[in-house]
Formats: structure tokens, sequence, C-alpha cells
């Protein structure tokens, strides 16, 4: 079987599972892991190992650079304190306990290793976090912390990681140097990154090819990856820096007619390249298993939930404490920002899926220290990084859509009136254009006339205020109200009645395709703004 027979059994597989997956209500991810075992077990199945610097470089810097460019810059910087103490003080207070915790559970393996493991599997994973929570319905504020904290983890985790492999390695650490690069790695990646995102999006208005246009922005965050790479700083916080600078321009810079398509392809990469991504990490696991033939069943299992209950613990633990210890010892911070409720910080506290980032750095162990002897339990450290990805994804991702509908989630009504306000303030400024438009001779009036009576119909259904939520257990948004789920369904008919009676003509030749697709494009367009709101 060769490389293109196994590319497109991935292809076949991801498709199918994504079927399945949607039918049965179970997160992507999570099937793809488990449909990566199930190919694993396959006789004749080829191995299919992709090298961990080249993983790193095909996966991240796309599925980085979507989760930063919808990230709000505004919600990032409001809620900065919490990211911070997630994505350092938590990362950090996981890897020592889960360090301490293996060694006590092994003495063979060694306080050294320890720390690496624990560099490995303390950073939760954006690409996870984001693919888990996209069909969950999650506060608003809780997803800014976690897709924040998920965002700028890795550089944290990749420098613990750097330093405790070079410990094992040459046997010797040096705290100076570790603050040092890891300042370095920080600083020169996000300014490589904001550097790059800014000259792009310069650049962008002189292409004028759709095509062009649409490949750049693909390019974009594989230039920020490699360049910060190449100066040893974070390639991770250089993508992320870079999205969220182009997500801030984007909305100026990127045409109606370029977003559409642009869109389009980025959600079939997206989902082609998460597939891949999570078949990879159950397709490689089983393998794992020939290597530990020294482990008993039991030693390994024992190592497994001694692992997953101190990294999850130390996590709820963390989070809780921070939420309401540092309220109740500071009363400023308490009047400023009020206790949260509780079921929204167990959602933070447990919301914690591991993939990507850790499976390329457990790959990545060097196979020799600086002796020429091998790297100690390598195959151990990789195997308890692996189950403990898949502890996370499955134990985590499958709970937290039964978990999220179970705690009754409180959510931001502010959300809804920013919503309403914004709306109404865009009207009012289009009605305003149409009466300034009224003193141009050169426009006729029936024109006007109709773009007017849009406007004011829209003006209309906003009402006197924000809709409410036609459930309470439901996030805030204004789509669900009754009126605008019936103007959906009305529209729905319509423009599907438009729709067969174009499609007709064309099946009795009284009409070209040519012309048929170019009807039916206006009215995928009408339906993508008015009938695809429900």
């Amino acid at each position: 079987m060769n490389g293109t027979e196994v590319f497109l059994i991935f292809l076949v597989t991801i498709c199918v599972v994504a079927y399945l997956a949607k039918r049965v209500g179970v997160a992507y991810p999570i099937a793809f892991v488990v449909a990566g075992m199930a190919l694993a077990v396959i006789p004749g199945f080829p191995a299919f190992e992709i090298p961990p610097d080249v993983l790193l470089l095909i996966f991240l810097p796309p599925l980085l650079s979507e989760a930063a460019y919808f990230t709000s810059l505004r919600d990032l910087k409001a809620n900065i304190r919490p990211i911070l103490q997630l994505a350092l003080g938590l990362v950090v207070a996981s890897c020592v306990a889960v360090a301490y915790a293996i060694v006590w559970a092994d003495p063979a393996l060694g306080l050294g290793l320890g720390f690496v493991l624990g560099a490995i599997i303390s950073p939760p994973d954006a690409v996870a976090a984001v693919s888990v929570t996209r069909n969950v319905k999650i506060p608003r504020r809780v997803m800014t912390i976690l897709e924040g904290e998920s965002l700028v983890n890795d550089a944290t985790g990749l420098v613990l990681y750097k330093f405790a492999v070079a410990a094992v390695v040459t046997g010797s650490f040096s705290l100076a140097q570790a603050s040092m690069q890891f300042t370095w790695m920080v600083a020169s990646g996000i300014f490589i990154g904001w550097v790059t995102g800014w000259l792009y999006m310069r650049i962008f208005p002189r292409i004028q090819e759709m095509s062009v246009e649409i490949l750049s922005t693909f390019l974009m965050p594989y230039a920020a990856y490699l360049l910060a790479e190449s100066v040893h700083g974070s390639g991770v916080l250089a993508v992320v820096a870079g999205g969220l600078t182009i997500g801030w321009y984007a909305p100026e810079r990127f045409t109606p007619v370029f977003r559409i398509p642009a869109q389009a392809v980025w959600k079939m990469v997206s989902f082609v390249l998460n597939g891949l991504v999570f078949l990879l990490i159950g397709l490689y696991f089983p393998r794992l298993l020939h290597n530990l033939s020294a482990y008993s069943a039991t030693d390994l299992a024992q190592l497994v939930v001694i692992l997953s209950v101190v990294a999850i613990g130390v996590r709820i633990i963390w989070v809780y404490t921070l939420s309401y210890g540092l309220r109740f010892f500071i009363p400023a911070m308490r009047r400023k920002d009020p206790y949260p409720p509780w079921q929204n910080v167990f959602i933070v506290a447990w919301t914690g899926m591991r993939g990507v980032v850790s499976l390329a750095t457990a790959l990545a162990l060097p196979l020799t220290i600086a002796d020429g002897s091998a790297f100690p339990h390598r195959d151990l450290i990789i195997f308890l990084a692996f189950t403990f990805i898949l502890v996370t994804l499955i134990l985590q991702g499958l709970s937290l859509p039964w978990i999220s509908r179970k705690l009754s989630l409180i959510y931001d009504a502010t959300l809804l009136q920013e919503q309403w306000d914004a709306r109404k303030e865009a009207v009012e400024r289009a009605l305003e254009k149409l009466n300034e438009l009224r003193q141009d001779p050169s426009i006729q009036s029936a024109a006007l006339e109709r773009i007017h009576s849009h406007y004011n119909d829209r003006m209309l259904s906003l009402g006197d205020g924000p809709n409410t939520p036609l459930n309470s257990n439901e996030a805030p948004t204004a789509q669900n109200h009754p009126l605008v789920v019936m103007e959906s369904r009305l529209w729905k008919d319509v423009l599907e009645a438009e729709r067969m009676a174009v499609v007709c003509l064309r099946q009795n030749f009284k009409i070209s395709d040519d012309v048929m697709h170019e009807i039916l494009r206006d009215i995928d367009l009408l339906h993508n703004h008015y009938a695809g709101r429900t």
C-alpha cells in the first residue's frame, strides 16, 4: 500500500467518521482519534509516522492562525489576568506536580524525566480546545479564557520542555538561562508575528487575484512560524500574534467578494487538517505498546491513572483557588470583577484537552544522550504522554457537552445588548447615508426607495431592545428570536421556489448552465445571509 492509497484512506475515513460523529453527537477530534486507533490494528495497514518537526510545521500554523483570527482582542485584553494565570502559572504548577507524582509512582524514572513528561503534557492545546468546544454552548468569557490560554501557553510548555530535555541529555540546568530564553522566545515571537501580519495586510490590497489572495492567507502563518523559529523565538506565538493582527485589520481590508470563498476554503482545509492530526494521534498509539513489553499492564495502567488524576486535579484546584482565593484576599479585585459563577469556573477547570503540541514534543524526544547511550525510558514517556492526550480528549471531550447542559451555565446578557446596539447603529448610519444621497440628482429615486425600504424593515425588526432568548439555558443570541426564526423559514421557502424555477428552465434547455450558475450564486448569497441563520 503506497502513500497515495494511505492518504486516500485517510480522507475517506475522515468523511465517514465525521458523518457518523455528527449523527451520534460526538466531537470530531474524539471520533478521529478512535478511528485512528482502529486503523492501526487492521492487519497489513502500513506504519505511518511524520517527523515531529514536520508535524508541527504542517498542522500547527494554519490551525492556530484560524483560532487566533476569530479571537477578540478586546476580550483577550479584558481577561488577560486569568489567561496568564493559566498559560504561565498553571503550566509550571502542572509540570512540577506531574514530575514529583510520576517519580513517586516509579522512582526509576528520576526527577529529570519527570519534568520532561510534565513539560510535554502541561499545556492544553488550542486546536483540541476549539475543535471540541465548537458545537458546545459555552459562555463567551469562558471561551475567551480557554482559547486565550491555549493560544499562548505553548511558549511556556516548550521552554520547560527544552530545558528539561537538556538537563537529562547533558546533566545540567541553568534557571537564569531558561528565564532569558523564555523572555526571548515570547518577545521575538510576538514581534515577528505582529510585523508579519502588519506587512501582509499592507500587501494584500495589491494582489487583486482571488486564487492568489486565498492562497496567501495560508502562506502568512507559515512565514511567521518559520521566521520566528529561525531566530529561536516562539513560532506558536508568532502565528498567534499574526492571526490576531490580521483579524483586527481584515474587516477593513478583506472585501465581501473575497470573504465568502475564503471562508469556505479555510473551513474545508481546517476540517481536513483537524481530521488528519487526530487520526495520527490514534494511529500511533497502538504501536507504542509493542515497545513496552518490560512493563506489565497493571504498572502502565497505574502510571496512567496517577498522571491523569494529578494533572487534571491540579488544574481544578488551581482554577478554583485563583478564581475565588484571590478575590477573597484582594477586595479591590472583588469589587472590579465579582466572584464568577461556580458553574462557569468548573468548565474552565475541566476543559484542558491536549493535542498536537504534546504529540509532537513527545515524538521529538532525542534518541540518545550526551554519552551516546539511549535516552532513558523514552518509549514509556511517549506512551504516557499519548495516553494522557487520549484521556483528556475522550474523558473531558465526551463529557463536556453533557456537563455544559447539566450545570445551567450563566451567560453574560451584555453581549446581546452589544449586538443589538451595534445592529441599530449600523442601520441608523445606513439610513443617514441614504438621506444624504437623496441630494444627488443623478440617483434614480426608485432605486433609492427600494434600499430605503429594506433598511426601514431592518430597523422595525430590531424593535426597542435586544431580543430575549427562547431558552434560559442557551447562550443569548438574537438569532433564536421567534420573529427571526419565522423570517428565516419564509426566506428558505421563497428562495427554494426561486431556485427550482431556474433549475427547471435549465432542465428544459431554455437557459444555459452559465446563466443558471450565475443566478443560483445570487440566490445562494441571499440564502446564506437571510435563511442560513437558523
